[in-house]
C-alpha cells in the first residue's frame, strides 16, 4: 500500500505532492482539517461505510464535501491518503496549529446520544454552560459557554461563530443553542485558549467555529420521546441556473421536567416546558473566483421556568452576506451581518412551603441589535510563509424595559436601562512552515472600544414621576493583545507544541445594565465594570505509537484580571441603600464585580484507540484548578475556587458497528464536585451519567435511531440557592426517530 499526500488549499500548497513514506506526517492526526482516507489498491474500504455517505469518487470538490461529512478515519500504519482543507475563519489555517484546535465532524455529531448541540458538546471535557443544565431546561441567560472551567457567570467567556458570524446574544453574550440544530453542522472547530487572535472580543477562554452544511436534495430527522418531547429538522437544497438555493427549518417542543429536588417540591412547582422554531434560507453563487452566500433566518422560543408565573420568550431575525475569494497568491473573506433579537422574562419569589409565588420582576421587553463586518485576507509573502491580516467591527445596542416592586397585586415601578457598545479591531497572523513538520506562528491585535448612552431610568408606574435617573458617562479605551506558538511534528509518532497568548472581553450590556432575580436571590448590574484581561501559557504533546492509538495532553495556565463574577454582598433581609434594592427573607443580593486576579491551571488529555475496523474507544479528561488570588474589596473570596467550575471532568466513549447497517455508541460523562458561587458555600455533588445511541440503516435513504440519556436516572444537581433549595437536571430521557435522505 502506498501513501498519497494531496493538498487541496484555497491558495498554493506549502508542501508538494509526494508519493511514498513521509516523515513530515500531519501534526494533527485527529484534527478534521486533515481527513484520512485509506488508500487500498484492492478497492476494499478499511472502515465500514454508512449507507448515508456517497459512493467513492475521485477527490473533486464534490467528493471533498462528502469526505467532510464522513469525518476523519484513523490512519493505518501501512499508509494513508491525506487531504488538507484550509480556510479563513471557518477552517484551521497554519497559524492556528500551535494553539491546539480540536474538531468534531458531522459523522461524530450524527451518532451523539444527545440530539441538542450544546448537550452533545458536553462530551468535550471543559465545555460547559454557566450551570450544569443544558438548553433543554436552562434559562437562556445561563447558556453562556465556558471552556476549561474559565467562566463564572452566564455570559461565558467563549466566542461562538456560525459560518463566520458571531452568534453570542448581542445583549447578554449567551448562546441560544436551540437555534443551532445538531444535524445542520458540517464541522465544528474548538480552540481552547489561544487568546484574542483573529476573533477578538469575547474569545477569552476560546473559540467555537461552526460551519453548516450546504445540501443538495432533502434531509429530514423526526423523533419523539419522553416527557412529550418532539424534534423535527428538515433541509432541502438544489441548483438552478448556477445558483444554489437552500431552505431549512427545525422545531422542538417538550413538556419538560421538574427543576426542584423532590423533597422540596410544592404545589407551585410545575414542569419547565419549551418550544423552539427556526427557519433559515440561503442563496449562493460563484462569480469567477468569488463565492457569495446570502442568508436570512428567523427564530422563536418560549420557555417555562418551573413555576406558573416564570416564563421567557425570544424572537429573532438575522441576515448575513459572505464573500470568499480565492486566487493563486491571495485569498480573502468578507462577512457582513445584522441581528435583531427581542427577549422577555418574568421572575417571582416563592414562599418557604412552595405553595404560592409572588411576581417580583417582569422584563417585558429586552430588545437588542447587532451589526458588524469582518474582512480577512490571506497571502504567502514568500516560500514557507503564510500571512493573514484583517479587521472587524461590531456595533451593539440593547435595553431592558421592566416592571418591578410588586405591591398590592400590581407592579408599582418601571425601569428602562441600557446603552450602546462598539468594538473594532485590526489583526495580523503569520506562520512559518519552511521546515517539514515545523510551524512557528505569531500574531497581534489592536482593538478600540466604546460604551456610550448608558442609562438607568426608574419611574412610578401610576404617576410617571421619576424616582431614579442615572446617566453614565461615555467610556472608551484601546486593548492590545498578542500571541505566539510553535508546533513541531518530530516524527510519525511524536509531536510537541507550546504557546503564549493574551486576550480580552468587554462586559456585556447585560452585565453593565440589567439586574435579574432567581427566586429570592437578586443580582444587580454594574455599569462601572472594566474589560476583562487574560494571559495564558500552554504546552502539549501528541503521541501516535501505532496500533490505532492516538493520544494527546496539554498543560495550561491562565491569569485573569477584572474577571466579572456575581459576588454576593448581602444575605440578611432588608433594604440595601447603596443599590436601592430590598432583599427578601431567605434571599440574597449579589452584584456583578470585577475580581482583581484569578488564576486557573490544569491538564487536558485525550486518548483514541481504533481497536478493530468496527470498534473505536475514546477517553478524555480535564483537570482545572481555579483560585481567586486577589478578590479586591471582597476579601472573604481570597483563595476561593471559581463557582460553577469543577476540578475534574471526563468522558468515556465507545462506538461499535457489529453489522454493516447497525451503529451502537455508549458514552459516560462525569464531573466532580463544584460550588454554586465563589463564596464556596453551596456545594453541588459529583455525578456520572451514561448515554446510549443505536441506529439501523433500513436502506440507503432511511435510517431508524434511538437514544437514551442518563440511563440510570442519576441525580444531577444543577444549582443551589441561598435558602438551601437544590435544582436538578433531567433524569432518564429517551428518543426514537427516523432520518431520511433523498
Amino acid at each position: 500500500m502506498e501513501t498519497i499526500f494531496l493538498c487541496i488549499n484555497t491558495r498554493r500548497c506549502s508542501r508538494p505532492v509526494a508519493r511514498g513514506p513521509r516523515r513530515d506526517a500531519s501534526p494533527f492526526p485527529i484534527r478534521p482539517f486533515h481527513l484520512y482516507v485509506p488508500a487500498n489498491p484492492d478497492g476494499d474500504e478499511l472502515m465500514p461505510r454508512s449507507p448515508f455517505l456517497p459512493p467513492a469518487r475521485p477527490l473533486t470538490g464534490a467528493a471533498l464535501g462528502a469526505l467532510l461529512l464522513a469525518g476523519p478515519v484513523v490512519a493505518q500504519e501501512a499508509g494513508v491518503a491525506e487531504i488538507i482543507v484550509t480556510g479563513r475563519r471557518d477552517g484551521v489555517p497554519a497559524f492556528e496549529r500551535a494553539y491546539g484546535p480540536a474538531v468534531i465532524d458531522a459523522a461524530t455529531l450524527a451518532t451523539a446520544p444527545q440530539r441538542r448541540l450544546d448537550e452533545a458538546l458536553r462530551a468535550v471535557p471543559g465545555f460547559s454552560l454557566f450551570r450544569r443544565a443544558g438548553s433543554r431546561t436552562a434559562n437562556p441567560t445561563t447558556q453562556g459557554v465556558s471552556l476549561r472551567g474559565i467562566g463564572p457567570n452566564g455570559a461565558g467567556r467563549t466566542l461562538v461563530l456560525v459560518d463566520g458570524v458571531p452568534v453570542n446574544d448581542p445583549f447578554g453574550g449567551w448562546v441560544y443553542w436551540s437555534r443551532l440544530p445538531t444535524s445542520s453542522v458540517d464541522k465544528l472547530v474548538i480552540t481552547r485558549g489561544g487568546g484574542a487572535g483573529p476573533w477578538g472580543n469575547a474569545a477569552l477562554a476560546g473559540t467555537i467555529r461552526i460551519e453548516t452544511k450546504q445540501r443538495d436534495g432533502v434531509e429530514m430527522e423526526l423523533a419523539g420521546g419522553s416527557d412529550q418531547t418532539w424534534l423535527g429538522q428538515v433541509a432541502l437544497g438544489g441548483r438552478v441556473d448556477g445558483w444554489h438555493l437552500g431552505l431549512s427549518g427545525s422545531a422542538f417542543r417538550t413538556d419538560g421536567v421538574m427543576l426542584v429536588e423532590p423533597t422540596r417540591r410544592g404545589p407551585i412547582d410545575i414542569r419547565a416546558d419549551s418550544d423552539a422554531y427556526a427557519v433559515d434560507g440561503s442563496l449562493s453563487r460563484r462569480f469567477g473566483s468569488v463565492s457569495a452566500t446570502a442568508k436570512v433566518a428567523g427564530f422563536k422560543e418560549s420557555r417555562g421556568n418551573g413555576t406558573p408565573y416564570t416564563r421567557n420568550e425570544t424572537d429573532a431575525t438575522e441576515a448575513s452576506l459572505r464573500l470568499v475569494g480565492d486566487g493563486d497568491r491571495v485569498d480573502w473573506e468578507a462577512v457582513a451581518y445584522w441581528r435583531d433579537w427581542s427577549f422577555a422574562s418574568t421572575f417571582s419569589g416563592v414562599n418557604a412551603t412552595r405553595t404560592a409565588e409572588t411576581p417580583s420582576l417582569d422584563q417585558y421587553d429586552v430588545p437588542a441589535t447587532a451589526q458588524g463586518g469582518i474582512l480577512q485576507v490571506g497571502f504567502s509573502p514568500a516560500a514557507g510563509h503564510e500571512t493573514d491580516i484583517g479587521a472587524d467591527l461590531r456595533l451593539t445596542e440593547g435595553r431592558t424595559r421592566e416592571r418591578f416592586t410588586f405591591t398590592a397585586g400590581r407592579y408599582t415601578r418601571l425601569r428602562d436601562a441600557g446603552g450602546e457598545q462598539r468594538v473594532g479591531g485590526l489583526f495580523i497572523e503569520h506562520a512559518w512552515t519552511g521546515v517539514p513538520g515545523l510551524t512557528i506562528a505569531a500574531g497581534g491585535r489592536l482593538d478600540g472600544w466604546r460604551n456610550k448612552d448608558g442609562q438607568r431610568l426608574e419611574t412610578d408606574s401610576a404617576t410617571g414621576s421619576v424616582l431614579r435617573n442615572d446617566r453614565y458617562a461615555t467610556r472608551d479605551g484601546t486593548v492590545a493583545n498578542g500571541r505566539a506558538g510553535i508546533d513541531w511534528q518530530m516524527d510519525d509518532r511524536l509531536g510537541l507544541r507550546a504557546a503564549a497568548y493574551t486576550g480580552f472581553r468587554l462586559p456585556t450590556l447585560n452585565e453593565l445594565y440589567r439586574p435579574f432575580r432567581v427566586g429570592n436571590d437578586i443580582t444587580e448590574a454594574n455599569p462601572g465594570l472594566e474589560p476583562e484581561r487574560m494571559r495564558g501559557l500552554e504546552a502539549g504533546v501528541r503521541l501516535t505509537p501505532g496500533g490505532g492509538i492516538i493520544a494527546s495532553a496539554s498543560l495550561f495556565q491562565v491569569r485573569l484580571k477584572n474577571a466579572v463574577d456575581n459576588v454576593v454582598i448581602q444575605t440578611t433581609p432588608g433594604n440595601n441603600a447603596a443599590l436601592g434594592v430590598f432583599v427578601p427573607a431567605g434571599g440574597s443580593l449579589a452584584q456583578r464585580r470585577g475580581l482583581n486576579r484569578v488564576r486557573v491551571w490544569g491538564l487536558e488529555a485525550d486518548l483514541s484507540w481504533q481497536v478493530t475496523d468496527t470498534l473505536r474507544l475514546g477517553a478524555a479528561y480535564l483537570y482545572s484548578d481555579s483560585e481567586i488570588s486577589d478578590p479586591g474589596s471582597i476579601t472573604a473570596l481570597k483563595g476561593k475556587q471559581l463557582g460553577q467550575s469543577p476540578r475534574h471532568s471526563g468522558t468515556l466513549d465507545a462506538t461499535w458497528t457489529p453489522l454493516a447497517p447497525l451503529t451502537l455508541r455508549v458514552q459516560v460523562r462525569a464531573a466532580g464536585r463544584q460550588f454554586e458561587d465563589s463564596r464556596n458555600l453551596g456545594r453541588l455533588d459529583r455525578y456520572a451519567v451514561g448515554d446510549l445511541y443505536a441506529a439501523w440503516a433500513l436502506n440507503s435513504h432511511l435510517e431508524a435511531f434511538a437514544t437514551a440519556e442518563n440511563v440510570t436516572g442519576e441525580r444531577v444537581e444543577t444549582g443551589r440557592r441561598s435558602d438551601g433549595l437544590t435544582n436538578i437536571g433531567p433524569e432518564r430521557q429517551w428518543l426514537v426517530g427516523l432520518r431520511v435522505r433523498l
